[in-house]
């Protein structure tokens, strides 16, 4: 790639022009950034927004000052941020959480991943707050959740205590700070929802006490090329430079672009005030020519829609070098109800003969706004379109179905957000690796896939007693992934929601159990722990590990931290002073199994 600089006369400070030579077409690249102004939210503007909730209803989840590590609608992995994650003061598991508002527990969720230990209190005005990942309960939800899991017999349960039976008063202890289920650090991850249909809401719209007069840094910029379905023909990522001044800029003043219209996209994060982290933002604005072409707020989310994320980031850019890319245009089969603005959903349409002017705003829940503004029109040296090499042509907007020798691939209407051209190839050597077919290239996994099909696969040479320990697998980097698989006739079927490499392969090997804390002498152990470790990863419909744990015959809590594979039984009243068994059988989704079982002496 060579870059050249070409200097013009300017009509405002800091611009000029950069003429950007690619390969199959010129691009002609000129903008002026300006600098970040707190002007607000898009329409409805930050007082119309935050006008509709209570400010003096609700106070902080905990009693000191609030840090966020999360902001509401941030970009996670496969789904947006449903709340704020507020960090520990201490750095460490233990610190009170509160009740914000009177109210009764309507429901509690313990998970070995996910939420974790989760408590969900409803309000008389309407709303439900909920706190997870916590360590531990305050002692009447705890006694709750442990007699009904001894009662069910199993660590995860979903509860719901009858309506008023278990109150709290404002500022009341309802657990405490932890590290539980799917936390990657010991924090509080806090919501908002409307109890009439759960749609969670931005908690920092209901007057929490979060100091943010900080405005979003803006850190990168790509543009693409749009065909009349806005879907992508390709993309280019925009030369930032940073000015002594404090402005942010690209040398020029003007973009001439070879395409007929183009979508832009923004790398952004927010910080609070005194504390520097990187949080994501809250809305994004495009106007073209004055008028809002392209809206996204995230006021409130609907958990059946948040996997459209997929859709509104630049997932292949994710999936190559672990950036966040904001699109700032909505993909044909991107279905997420948080955008407004008019029919054009981000794709601006260029002209030779007229140059438009593009202003992007993105704000943080608070307002605080930066904004980029440059001008932009199209470049005469039209390249000639070339789609990617491919072997089928997928439409996103219908069923899609290929049948190959020895694979069957059956996609529903609604998996794709864009036309696929999708490319497939095999490879490997049936028999070799615990392999019982070649591995199947399925497209690539930097294309996402947004709700589940169906992957057959004709395996070759699996003895008949091994039919049953058949799988199909994902392999990537390190061990392969399972999404289980059934038999129909010949051929084994799963439902699959990733793009890759397939192929089957036999799992006839028990997991593992490992002691952490266990000794025949357990009297001064206040617990005991395993790890427990399967040879495949799960994927999608199969089954975890499933575990069962007794003491003299009698079913005993393990509860299992997943992210640490790790089972702890915490000793209570239930096991008297002197000699006892324990018996731990552990069993993977094909069905094979481990047991651990020893004398020890409490």
């Amino acid at each position: 790639m060579n870059l050249f600089f070409r200097l013009k006369p300017v009509t405002m400070p800091w611009t000029a022009t950069l003429k950007w030579g690619l390969s199959t077409a010129a691009l002609f690249v000129t903008c002026a950034f300006q600098n970040a102004v707190p002007t607000g939210l898009p329409e409805p503007d930050p007082e119309t927004v935050l006008a509709h909730y209570p400010k003096d209803y609700f106070r902080s989840p905990i009693t000191d000052n609030i840090r966020l590590t999360g902001t509401f609608g941030e970009l996670r992995d496969d789904h947006f941020h449903s709340g704020i994650d507020i960090k520990s003061t201490t750095g460490s598991v233990g610190q009170s959480v509160v009740a914000t508002a009177d109210g009764f527990v309507d429901r509690i969720k313990v998970q070995a991943s996910g939420y974790g230990n989760a408590v969900y209190i409803k309000h008389p005005n309407g709303y439900t707050t909920v706190y997870a990942h916590l360590d531990r309960f305050a002692p009447a939800i705890e006694k709750y959740v442990r007699e009904k899991q001894y009662q069910k017999q199993r660590f995860e349960v979903d509860l719901y205590p009858t309506d008023g039976a278990i109150k709290f008063k404002q500022g009341e202890e309802i657990g405490k700070l932890g590290n539980s289920g799917s936390s990657s650090g010991p924090h509080l991850h806090f919501e908002i929802r409307q109890s009439s249909n759960d749609k969670v809401l931005n908690p920092q719209l209901f007057g929490l006490p979060v100091p943010d007069n900080v405005a979003p840094d803006i850190r990168d910029m790509k543009v693409y090329f749009l065909n009349e379905k806005r879907e992508v023909v390709s993309n280019h990522a925009f030369p930032f430079e940073k000015r002594t001044d404090g402005t942010i800029g690209v040398v020029g003043d003007t973009i001439e672009l070879a395409a007929w219209r183009v979508g832009f996209g923004v790398k952004a994060y927010d910080y609070m005030s005194g504390f520097k982290n990187d949080n994501g933002i809250a809305a994004i604005q495009v106007m073209h020519d004055g008028n809002v072409v392209y809206q996204w707020r995230m006021e409130s989310l609907d958990f059946d829609e948040t996997r459209y994320h997929n859709a509104h980031v630049d997932f292949p850019a994710r999936q190559r070098y672990g950036a966040w890319f904001h699109r700032c245009f909505v993909l044909p089969g991107n279905r997420l109800s948080n955008y407004s603005g008019n029919e054009q959903l981000g794709a601006i349409p260029l002209y030779k003969e007229k140059t438009g002017r593009v202003v992007i705003k993105v704000m943080d829940a608070m307002g605080n706004t930066s904004k980029i503004a440059f001008w932009v029109r199209r470049n005469s040296n039209m390249p000639a379109v070339e789609l990617p090499a491919h072997k089928f042509v997928m439409p996103f907007d219908v069923e899609n179905r290929i049948d190959v020798e020895n694979l069957s691939l059956v996609m529903p209407k609604g998996v794709l957000y864009e036309t696929l051209y999708f490319n497939y190839s095999t490879s490997g050597e049936i028999g070799k690796n615990n392999q019982y077919s070649l591995l199947h290239h399925v497209h690539d996994a930097k294309t996402p896939a947004h709700r589940y099909f169906d992957l057959s696969i004709k395996p070759q040479g699996i003895p008949e007693n091994l039919k049953n320990k058949a799988v199909i697998v994902q392999k990537g980097d390190g061990r392969p992934d399972s999404w289980g698989g059934a038999w129909n006739g010949e051929w084994l079927t799963a439902r699959v929601r990733k793009f890759g490499n397939y192929c089957v392969m036999i799992d006839n090997e028990a997991p593992q159990i490992a002691p952490i804390v266990f000794d025949p002498d357990m009297r001064k152990k206040a617990s005991m722990s395993f790890r427990i470790r399967d040879n495949f990863g799960v994927e999608g419909f199969a089954d975890g590990l499933w575990y069962r744990g007794t003491i003299d015959g009698k079913w005993i809590l393990f509860e299992f931290d997943r992210k640490n594979n790790k089972l702890t039984h915490r000793f209570d009243a239930r096991t008297a002073p002197g000699q006892h068994t324990l018996r731990l059988l552990v069993r993977d989704d094909r069905g094979n199994e481990a047991v651990f079982e020893k004398p020890f002496t409490r």
